[in-house]
């Protein structure tokens, strides 16, 4: 059958598979016919806007690649206008945003100061990220969002505009306030001044410029999408560092707003104050400094809350707001340290401790084998069990303390969050049945894995019950040793056993690689079904309907083959039927 080395890399993801027989063609090409370079640029058009196959969000909400075809499919033919939030372009676009919201908190620092005297491009390059942040309500407005309630995605036009502007678009439109298009209005050519900015406009935008905070919170949420959990921790801890440090310089510019406000009000500078000596400084009251300096000044009063401990220019502040702001300045940042360390204790769990149990496990495992002289092949094989990474998650849930000690109701719930949306998508028949019925056979459903090689289900025998591929790939062979299909996540087979005890097997179904397999026991179904009859009978009939109407199609293609064959033998020529590819009946 297979060997090992073809499969031997084999990543265990949901949605990409080494299989040659493709059981089903995608919207973009059933819907969009033809093979010309104007087809290929229409499909690659649609496709950014579709579900996307490699997205790392949508495991937990499609259980199959089947089942993502099948959004495509609906998206493409009654949302075709709405964007998916797991698309290319939505990952696309939420790079390109996060950036333009970190880089306009960035230069707006510079550009509102009046220590600063910036050049006109960099006023015209933050008005430009600004027009990006515009567009991008348009888009959230055209793209779905996640239900997180019920785990799905809703691309309905009404609801997703209902949504979006009852949750996000007040901040999103704040957030988007055109800061240096509104400077350009007031100061025209002047916008490069500095000290022209000390007034109670400048003040109102800086208070305003508080809700974009907001947006760089939600925007670098999007670092933390990633496959690796290496990766994830990784862009968490910076994401923790972007963010605090832009909430720091933005409490710092509401001081400044402070500073500017108490000014105007007694007409005088207080040269105690922070920003006051920066201001003599900066101005060559005392002795010209050049900007840079200037701007070293600037960022220490921002990094030493962090640092705990104070640096830069050294002076006994009068300023009573320099002091308030210190204190609220040092909690700001424990806020962030207990944050980091709540984000390490995380990274750490997950990293040591289930490699721990992992390593003792194997450690005893290999100890026991070499006293009961096991065989090198079946120490080998468990080898391999220990590398399956659902083994892994097994052993971690049976060793794990804090695990046994959730109480029974919590295990339950993360069951049925697991399982249930995969029986009603398996198959058309259960999506009908009641809600609760759902969630009791998904309580039914028993874990078994299987590494490469291995006979899942062997031809001639009864079926144990319905098996559902949940991780892995299958083979499908025929009595005769014949290679007919491939079965992957979402997968099933075995149904007609769940209704009957006088079907057979009539195919081999043999693990490619290492898979975990979800089984549906049928004496265990019917013992519960009798609950149900009405429900048992009519899913009986519609089997037994089904493989008919099955075994009437394969008599027919007999028929058709045997007749090619007799053809070809009258005409004295020996022609081969081609081997259709799709996903056969097992």
């Amino acid at each position: 059958m297979y060997a090992n080395h073809e499969y031997s890399r084999f990543h265990e993801s949901y949605y990409v598979h080494p299989c040659s027989i493709v059981p089903e063609k995608d919207v973009v090409f059933t819907d969009i016919v033809g093979n010309g370079f104007l087809v290929q640029v229409k499909r690659w058009w649609h496709d950014l806007f579709l579900l996307s196959f490699s997205s790392v969000r949508s495991r937990g909400f499609y259980n199959s690649s089947h089942a993502m075809r099948i959004e495509r499919f609906r998206q493409y033919r009654k949302y075709r206008s709405r964007i998916h939030p797991m698309s290319k372009f939505s990952y696309f676009w939420n790079c390109v945003i996060v950036f333009a919201v970190l880089l306009t908190k960035i230069l707006f620092r510079f550009t509102s100061s009046i220590l600063f005297e910036v050049p006109l491009a960099v006023y015209c390059f933050a008005a430009a990220l600004e027009f990006i942040i515009i567009i991008d309500i348009v888009i959230n407005m055209m793209t779905g969002f996640i239900n997180m309630q019920i785990k799905r995605v809703v691309l309905n036009t009404k609801k997703g505009l209902i949504h979006y502007c009852s949750t996000k678009l007040f901040l999103h439109m704040m957030s988007a306030i055109p800061m240096h298009w509104l400077m350009f209005i007031k100061y025209g050519q002047g916008i490069t001044c500095g000290l022209c900015k000390c007034n109670k406009f400048i003040a109102v935008i800086k208070i305003l410029n508080v809700f974009s905070l907001y947006r760089v919170f939600e925007t670098t949420l999007f670092w933390t999408w990633r496959r690796s959990p290496g990766a994830t921790h990784l862009f968490k801890f910076l994401r923790i560092a972007t963010v605090g440090l832009v909430t720091m310089t933005q409490f710092y510019d509401v001081v400044d707003v402070v500073w500017m406000l108490t000014v105007l009000h007694d007409q005088k500078l207080d040269e105690s104050s922070f920003v006051s000596m920066l201001i003599v400084v900066r101005y060559g009251i005392v002795r010209n400094v050049p900007s840079y300096m200037v701007l070293c000044y600037d960022i220490s009063r921002i990094f030493k809350s962090f640092f705990l401990f104070s640096f830069g220019l050294k002076r006994n502040s009068g300023f009573i707001w320099d002091k308030i702001s210190s204190v609220i300045a040092y909690l700001i940042a424990n806020t962030f340290y207990a944050w980091t360390i709540l984000e390490c204790y995380s990274m750490i769990s997950r990293q040591v401790y289930p490699k721990e149990q992992l390593m003792n496990s194997i450690v005893f495992l290999n100890d026991l084998l070499a006293s009961r002289q096991i065989c090198d092949r079946l120490k080998f094989k468990i080898d391999r069990y220990f590398e399956f990474k659902s083994s892994r998650l097994k052993l971690f849930k049976t060793q794990n303390g804090l695990y046994k000690s959730l109480p029974d109701s919590l295990k339950k719930e993360i069951t049925l969050s697991c399982y249930s949306r995969l029986i009603m998508k398996i198959h058309r028949l259960f999506t009908e049945w009641p809600m609760d019925l759902i969630e009791e056979l998904a309580l039914l459903l028993k874990p078994e894995m299987y590494l490469s090689n291995d006979i899942v289900a062997e031809a001639w025998t009864p079926g144990q019950g319905l098996m559902i591929v949940d991780v892995g790939v299958l083979a499908v062979y025929t009595v005769n040793y014949e290679e007919t299909g491939h079965l992957i996540d979402g997968d099933y087979f075995g149904e007609i056993s769940l209704v009957t005890d006088k079907e057979v097997r009539m195919s081999y179904v043999v693990a490619v690689t290492s898979c975990r397999i979800l089984i549906l026991d049928k004496l265990i179904f019917r013992n519960y079904m009798r609950k149900y009859p009405e429900i048992f009978y009519d899913l009986k009939r519609k089997l037994y309907i089904r493989n008919e109407r099955l075994m009437k199609l394969k008599r027919l293609g007999t028929l058709l083959e045997s007749r090619i064959n007799e053809q070809a033998e009258e005409t004295g020529t020996s022609k081969a039927p081609e081997a259709g590819a799709g996903e056969s009946s097992v």
